[in-house]
């Protein structure tokens, strides 16, 4: 898509800006690895946009943004989306949905097509 994006914890991860965003997706929210990250991208200044399904927990009220989406915990407790689905498996299916949702949407912004797209795909495999 032309949209510089990168991983937290890899070599090449260039320093967080102000103009950056950083994106976690996180069922709980409390997350206790993810928790310092988005912590120092705020004190650096950059955006802190969260999936969750906690909007109260920590990352939540850490957040610039907050997107809830429906699901149950891993434990299941207090949960109005019960499931036979193990663990976070609903919510991580959640996400793989929203997220791909999202980049159609800016494929259709960017006037993009799976051709456009598959042009960007790594060629070294």
């Amino acid at each position: 898509m032309g949209i510089d994006a990168h991983v937290v914890g890899e070599t090449v991860t260039p320093s967080l800006g102000k103009e950056d965003i950083l994106l976690i997706g996180s069922g709980s929210g409390e997350t206790k690895s993810l928790i310092p990250i988005a912590e120092k991208a705020k004190h650096l200044g950059g955006t802190v946009a969260v999936l969750t399904i906690a909007q109260e927990s920590t990352m939540g009220r850490l957040a610039n943004l907050v997107v809830e989406l429906p699901g149950s915990p891993k434990d299941q407790a207090g949960s109005e989306y019960p499931t036979i689905q193990p663990m976070g498996a609903l919510f991580e299916q959640l996400l793989l949905l929203f997220c791909d949702a999202v980049i159609l949407k800016l494929m259709e912004k960017r006037e993009l097509d799976s051709t456009t797209m598959y042009g960007r795909h790594a060629n070294l495999e």
